[in-house]
């Protein structure tokens, strides 16, 4: 990392409370398919470098979590989402924690290896398909067409659409942080 980590031992009350977000709940459950905090209790990942700012750090925290375990689609078609998104931005630290999600989620190694290779795995389903496309224009082209939005809007409502839209920004902002300040899996 381009910054310093911070040692929990030398936390302020309010990296403190940021940290606990992270050690602690869902985050950290056993089950998890991977860890935001490391062997040697210092976080790791997007919440390392949250740190530096632990006002926006609780903000992030917030919505990351309502991104990542809120949303209506399933956990497969949101993994899907976002590898997409760590493929595209070449992030080393989505597509470690991803990877592992993606398992979890049910997507196989070949299911896996077609994201990385930027295509969509035979076995997806209709709804992983139109993820899967919508996805891709979106961070093609920013932007879907009137027809591309009808029929992801068809498949996964509107309502998903939207959640589906919102993975793709947060995970895109993520990876733009975890680029600036050079953050990798440990």
């Amino acid at each position: 990392m381009r910054v310093d980590d911070v040692d929990p031992a030398d936390m302020t009350d309010d990296q403190r409370s940021l940290y606990e977000q992270f050690a602690s709940g869902r985050r950290a459950a056993p089950d998890s398919p991977f860890s935001l905090v490391g062997p040697d209790g210092r976080l790791q990942g997007p919440p390392a470098v949250w740190m530096l700012s632990p006002r926006f750090g609780l903000a992030l925290q917030q919505v990351g979590g309502a991104v990542r375990f809120g949303s209506q689609l399933p956990a497969r078609a949101c993994e899907i989402a976002i590898l997409l998104v760590a493929h595209h931005q070449n992030s080393p630290f989505e597509l470690y924690a991803h990877r592992l999600a993606g398992a979890a989620a049910g997507l196989s190694e070949a299911d896996l290896a077609a994201l990385a290779s930027g295509s969509l795995f035979a076995s997806a389903s209709d709804l992983e398909a139109a993820v899967f496309r919508t996805a891709v224009a979106v961070l093609d082209r920013g932007t879907l067409t009137d027809e591309e939005f009808r029929s992801a809007a068809g498949v996964l409502g509107e309502g998903g659409l939207f959640e589906l839209v919102t993975i793709v920004g947060w995970y895109t902002m993520v990876a733009w942080q975890l680029a600036v300040f050079d953050v990798r899996p440990s």
